[in-house]
């Protein structure tokens, strides 16, 4: 008898640890975020992350502009709520649970989906392949832009240069998937030969600089700032691709918590705002005048 009873205590023990160790996990929503007094925010590591010291993850000292765009949104949704910032790498955004991503499947990705990662505010692209896994609030429109050296630019003017040349882009990232396609269709007969898969935008730059590569791509927003902060032996050469969205990315649950980024990104159409003058500080434009610029860029 005592055999039993002690087996069924350890039975109720481990369900009780179970049900915490569930719960503990389980993804939230903006209610029990508010609840919680803590928004998550996970900071992949990007052009616009910085982080130190820089092998961190859980006790960063981050700055930069999307850790400020973040932090500007999380003062807005309670004066009590903590924000509490997480360095993760860039594709672990899109990692199941077996730390894999698929691209053509359905599902949520583990960050979001455990509670580890409330949003993922790194500016995403919206894709076909990310909309299976997210739902996606925009920012601003952009284009991706081709990067070259200086010494290439009379070489080097339109899409159809770009065909046999060498490229550095960096894995899951909206400029490979693009280059995939292209080598799948416009550059079938002459495809551009990924040279290597780099980890950052700034290891893609590097190799164009450093003549590794020809050239790399990159969102219009960076390669702004790239221009007027570290490009010395490249250059901006023109735009590639259609017109595209740069988002904050949430699990497709979490329409509440969406909506209150919409929210706040909408309230920032006046020149004053904060995300107009966080940008102004960093790009010398206003987030209002890229957007215009964006959209007439041909």
């Amino acid at each position: 008898m005592k055999t039993i009873q002690n087996f069924m205590q350890l039975f109720f023990l481990t369900g009780i640890i179970a049900l915490f160790g569930m719960t503990e996990v389980q993804a939230r929503s903006l209610e029990e975020i508010r609840q919680s007094k803590e928004i998550r925010i996970c900071l992949a590591s990007d052009l616009f992350v910085k982080a130190e010291p820089p092998d961190c993850r859980d006790n960063c000292t981050f700055s930069g502009l999307i850790y400020e765009e973040s932090l500007a949104f999380a003062n807005t949704i309670g004066s009590d709520i903590q924000p509490k910032f997480f360095k993760i790498g860039w594709d672990e955004q899109f990692f199941n649970k077996e730390g894999k991503i698929i691209y053509e499947a359905d599902y949520t990705p583990e960050l979001l989906a455990s509670g580890k990662c409330d949003v993922f505010p790194t500016h995403l692209t919206k894709n076909e392949w990310r909309l299976k896994k997210m739902d996606f609030v925009t920012l601003f429109p952009n284009r991706m832009m081709v990067i070259i050296r200086k010494s290439e630019k009379a070489k080097m003017k339109t899409v159809a240069d770009l065909a046999g040349k060498t490229a550095a882009v960096a894995d899951a990232t909206s400029y490979y998937t693009w280059m995939k396609e292209q080598n799948q269709t416009v550059f079938a007969a002459n495809p551009v030969k990924i040279a290597e898969v780099f980890q950052t935008d700034e290891d893609g730059i590097n190799a164009v600089e450093t003549g590794k590569t020809d050239f790399t791509l990159i969102d219009s927003d960076k390669a702004v700032w790239l221009a007027r902060h570290v490009l010395k032996k490249a250059t901006v050469a023109f735009p590639v691709g259609p017109t595209d969205e740069i988002c904050w990315a949430f699990r497709k649950e979490d329409k509440d918590l969406q909506a209150a980024v919409q929210k706040f990104f909408d309230a920032q159409r006046s020149d004053t705002s904060i995300l107009n003058k966080i940008w102004e500080s960093y790009f010398g434009i206003t987030l209002n005048k890229f957007i215009t610029i964006i959209r007439a860029t041909k």
